[in-house]
């Protein structure tokens, strides 16, 4: 009963601490906007769930159906990065060390962790179905709401796969050299091949059923296959296809009625399977988990007579230099004005610490952008060449937060007037230079419409990176959010999140001007943000 005591304060205390964050106001902002964004209305010819130009008249199973699949897929994303970093908090607060003075079991403080992470998730969710609800009385096709058909997709399809998350997210915390920013980078691979993976088994055969299903984690199968069959007994003669995105119709939109998943009982627990391997997931947390001890932080030293040590040992007098190429960017024989100068210092804290690999790609994305190509590729390589430094990006506005600098740096005169703004302009330069070589060949293609939008997101990015990072206190919530964004816009193709203005359809509505607006907004923020920060 005592530690079942512990671990249930030990989820309240946790969650409470999340939601009383703006980074979580803003996250259900976000996902009530994607809530009612992947229904689209008939006439706009689009359509997120797409089995041919056709799909399911929007009832409480087909709303609940597709807007439960869309959060399954795009909410693991950011919810990775919104939910990583509790242990490392309770190790920079203090809580860690007390924590480590009770009997307090290492299993139990994993799955308290992983169960306060499926909390918080599943409080995000809750929302999502609210909004989901409203917008089915909101696009008035049909007006008879039914909460099982609208809940059950997403206790089925949605929380098991954050259920898998929210362990993730502790057992990449636990394992030291994955509980940085190459943890990030590590999950971000992970899921966009665990998503294509899973879309592309997902393939309809002429009779709605699917030819080759394999272990659904996103529950695109189970959601597929059951809308699949009711589309072909619909539309017997029509070809079927199955497609997840915000994209427009070939033709005419056709539509039939679906009745939603019949949740039986082998459904049901091939869903609930992967809770198992979360819970499995949160246990093998617990046999990394250092419990706060900090000898076990430090390397092991090697056995003095082993063989590793006689192989090295002839390599001792080396001095192998660790380059910061950040270095190279002080220019001392430079005399700048004092604003330059704090521009320049800036810009090198932001650089410190990458590696040279990370230069060594970052230029070969340049060098790629350079080379004329076609418009699909160019579209490909602004969308590496503005993914690569989104981990540069992230520190912008919370270095003095996260080193504990806010008392010197904000005591210095002109603070919100000269270092809130070279913060910001340093984001600019990075952008800038990462985008360059396609930026170079907009110029020399002569599209100066897509360079126009190109210069505004380089401007807009920044921005957004600061805000948040002011608002936030932490670079996670900018690593999701962007990373959501730049998935679910560029590239995915919904046109209202384009904000690097890659399609047609984006420059003819004037995004760029719209993005450029929200720039100057977000600059807004961000200075009332600061501000509050010095009046501390």
């Amino acid at each position: 009963m005592k530690r079942l005591q512990i671990f249930s304060q030990l989820i309240r205390a946790d969650f409470l601490e999340r939601t009383r964050r703006y980074s979580f106001l803003i996250t259900l902002g976000v996902m009530l906007f994607v809530g009612y964004s992947v229904v689209p209305p008939l006439e706009s010819g689009r359509l997120t769930v797409n089995l041919g130009d056709i799909r399911g008249i929007y009832n409480s199973a087909w709303v609940g159906g597709v807007v439960a699949l869309l959060s399954s897929e795009l909410l693991s994303l950011p919810g990775f990065y919104l939910v990583k970093g509790t242990i490392a908090r309770d190790r920079e607060t203090g809580v860690g060390q007390i924590i480590a003075t009770t009997p307090l079991h290492k299993y139990i403080y994993t799955l308290g962790k992983t169960a306060s992470n499926l909390f918080f998730l599943v409080a995000i969710v809750g929302m999502v179905v609210l909004a989901a609800g409203a917008t089915q009385f909101i696009r008035g096709e049909v007006l008879h709401l039914d909460v099982w058909d609208l809940v059950a997709p997403f206790l089925f399809a949605a929380l098991p796969t954050l259920a898998l998350v929210a362990a993730i997210a502790v057992l990449f915390e636990a394992i030291p050299f994955l509980r940085g920013g190459l943890g990030n980078i590590i999950y971000f691979v992970f899921y966009i091949v665990t998503i294509n993976i899973s879309l592309s088994s997902v393939i309809l055969n002429s009779q709605g059923l699917i030819e080759h299903p394999t272990n659904d984690l996103f529950g695109a199968a189970v959601i597929g296959a059951s809308m699949g069959q009711a589309a072909h007994t619909a539309f017997p003669d029509r070809k079927l296809g199955f497609a997840v995105g915000y994209s427009p119709a070939q033709g005419p939109i056709q539509t039939f009625h679906w009745e939603g998943v019949s949740w039986t009982s082998d459904i049901i627990l091939s869903r609930l399977l992967w809770v198992g391997v979360a819970l499995g997931i949160a246990l093998l947390a617990a046999v990394f988990f250092d419990r706060f001890d900090p000898a076990r932080s430090k390397p092991k030293a090697l056995p003095r007579n082993g063989i590793v040590t006689r192989m090295l040992a002839q390599f001792r007098s080396l001095h192998i230099p660790k380059i910061d190429l950040s270095n190279f960017i002080a220019l001392p024989r430079l005399k700048l004005p004092p604003f330059g100068q704090l521009l320049l210092a800036e810009l090198r804290l932001t650089l410190k610490g990458l590696r040279w690999w990370w230069y060594l790609i970052a230029l070969g994305l340049i060098i790629a952008g350079l080379k004329p190509s076609d418009a699909e590729a160019q579209r490909g390589l602004l969308l590496a060449a503005w993914i690569w430094p989104v981990l540069v990006w992230s520190r912008l506005g919370v270095r003095e937060n996260q080193y504990n600098t806010g008392a010197v740096v904000f005591s210095a005169p002109k603070t919100l007037l000269w270092q809130f703004p070279a913060i910001w302009l340093t984001g600019v330069i990075v952008t800038l230079l990462a985008g360059s070589g396609v930026g170079v060949s907009l110029i020399l293609a002569g599209e100066w419409s897509h360079l126009v939008a190109w210069g505004v997101a380089a401007l807009f990015i920044p921005a957004l990176a600061v805000t948040l990072g002011i608002w936030s206190g932490s670079s996670k919530f900018f690593e999701a959010l962007y990373v959501v964004w730049w998935y679910i816009g560029p590239v995915s193709g919904l046109v209202s999140l384009d904000f690097m203005g890659l399609s047609n359809e984006a420059i003819a509505r004037g995004l760029p001007f719209v993005y450029l607006a929200g720039t100057v907004l977000l600059l807004g923020l961000a200075a009332v943000g600061r501000a509050r920060q010095i009046r501390r």
